[in-house]
């Protein structure tokens, strides 16, 4: 099986679950349950924990990505404070659009850097589809508005996890299923913690998947290192 000729990407990125997943499984647990029922089989992805994908299907038609809204849902042993009250419902809010946006401007950074490939808002014959969400979001030390001035120290900004559904936009049909969790790595000792350190680790593991994606692509249309890989 030869790497090039499978759509093994993520992403981005970034799926909204099947249906039948159930919330009470790990999003591994759920990843496997589900691609053994429609037929995936498992692939190794340099940079990406778990993938499934559809055995031949390739990812050389494609030379455009639409990305749905991505959705971001919180660790349930999340209980975050800040100035000793609970961040409140538009704080989280607006971690979400944040985390969301940060992603988006990722992939679109990656894709289009080299202007082989475009980021579209509609489908077509050419169109790659990811559907994605962040699951498992755990912000250590959020840094949001308060009425107490604090300082938060932490030795890592946090944890998320990528599930994302790669289909093609014109049939609908399903290409690839990935799964991927991403922890800042800690340091060896406490630091000051604050919303740009927070950005910056959402930043460079949104850089990282975006960045795979586009490697796959390449290794696809016999680009560059990643056509040899």
């Amino acid at each position: 099986m030869k790497l090039s000729t499978y759509l093994l990407p993520l992403l981005l990125a970034s799926a909204l679950a099947s249906p039948a997943w159930s919330q009470s499984k790990s999003p591994a647990a759920q990843t496997a349950a589900t691609a053994d029922a429609e037929g995936l089989v498992k692939v190794k992805v340099r940079g990406l924990q778990t993938v499934y994908a559809v055995p031949g299907a390739k990812l050389a038609g494609y030379d455009k990505v639409m990305l749905d809204p991505i959705e971001v849902s919180f660790a349930k042993s999340w209980q975050p404070q800040t100035g000793g009250q609970r961040i409140s419902a538009a704080d989280k809010q607006e971690i979400r659009e944040g985390l969301e946006r940060v992603l988006r401007e990722a992939f679109t950074k990656e894709l289009t850097k080299s202007q082989r490939y475009t980021v579209v808002n509609a489908p077509g014959d050419d169109v790659l589809r990811i559907k994605a969400e962040i699951r498992d979001l755990y912000i250590n030390a959020p840094d949001v508005p308060s009425a107490t001035i604090t300082h938060s120290y932490t030795l890592s900004a946090g944890e998320m996890t990528l599930v994302a559904e790669l289909r093609d936009s014109a049939t609908g049909a399903l290409i690839a299923r990935v799964i991927d969790r991403k922890k800042d790595p800690e340091k060896t000792w406490l630091e000051l913690t604050t919303r740009v350190d927070n950005v910056a680790a959402a930043q460079q593991a949104a850089a990282g998947w975006a960045r795979t994606l586009r490697e796959r692509l390449d290794s696809a249309h016999g680009i560059g290192d990643a056509a040899a890989k």
